[in-house]
């Protein structure tokens, strides 16, 4: 009888200790993954990109937008084939044709185009600003524009009341080793508004340029 005792005590021992074992070796429940921290609103209004140039009397930086320059020029769409800045014994001058030169410091010709001087130092950054109500010297600072006009009656130059502005971002003095026309390049961008007698006719050219500057 004591050894009937033994043997239902120790057939207990053994049925726990597998349970015991088959216990330990169930798979853990998977752990859900943490959720990366989500972060906390901003309280910066992104800004954004001007699009489309709008006319103005007194054009400014913040509304250039990003991108060759375009605009309407005498009624018409104008997109800019040649930009350049030239140096003249009055200071420097930027052109802005839509006709592609030839070479990069060649003559264009037969085209609509606009010229703006300003008084920016050579070789160094800066900006420059005129609304239409500012009186500048024509010595220091004009703008106008040109078209050709139909049959062979040659351009027609536009001096009309105008506003600009005018940022140079860099402005680097390196004579070109081809071109000894070519004395460096500049970036920058510039808007440039003329006062026109309509409304669908108001002149303007706006965008961003990277260009030669040059001397002939």
């Amino acid at each position: 009888m004591f050894r009937k005792a033994l043997l239902t005590t120790l057939l207990l021992v053994l049925m726990l200790a597998a349970w015991v074992i088959m216990a330990g070796c169930q798979p853990k429940p998977e752990e859900a993954p943490m959720e990366p921290p989500v972060p906390p609103p901003s309280t910066t209004t992104p800004v954004e990109a001007p699009g489309e140039f709008e006319w103005s009397k007194a054009p400014t930086l913040a509304s250039i937008p990003d991108g060759p320059i375009t605009g309407m020029i005498n009624g018409e769409k104008f997109e800019a084939k040649t930009v350049r800045i030239e140096k003249t014994d009055d200071g420097p001058e930027l052109e802005i044709s839509n006709v592609a030169a030839e070479t990069p410091t060649g003559m264009v010709m037969d085209d609509t185009g606009i010229e703006l001087s300003f008084s920016i130092p050579e070789g160094t950054t800066g900006e420059f600003a005129k609304t239409f109500d500012d009186d500048v010297d024509m010595e220091t600072a004009h703008a106008w524009y040109w078209y050709e006009q139909e049959g062979d009656k040659g351009p027609m130059s536009v001096n009309p009341t105008w506003g600009c502005a005018l940022q140079i971002s860099d402005w680097t003095l390196k004579p070109d080793e081809e071109d000894k026309n070519i004395l460096g390049k500049v970036k920058g961008k510039v808007a440039i508004c003329f006062d026109e007698l309509s409304d669908e006719q108001k002149g303007w050219v706006a965008g961003t340029f990277d260009c030669i500057y040059y001397e002939w």
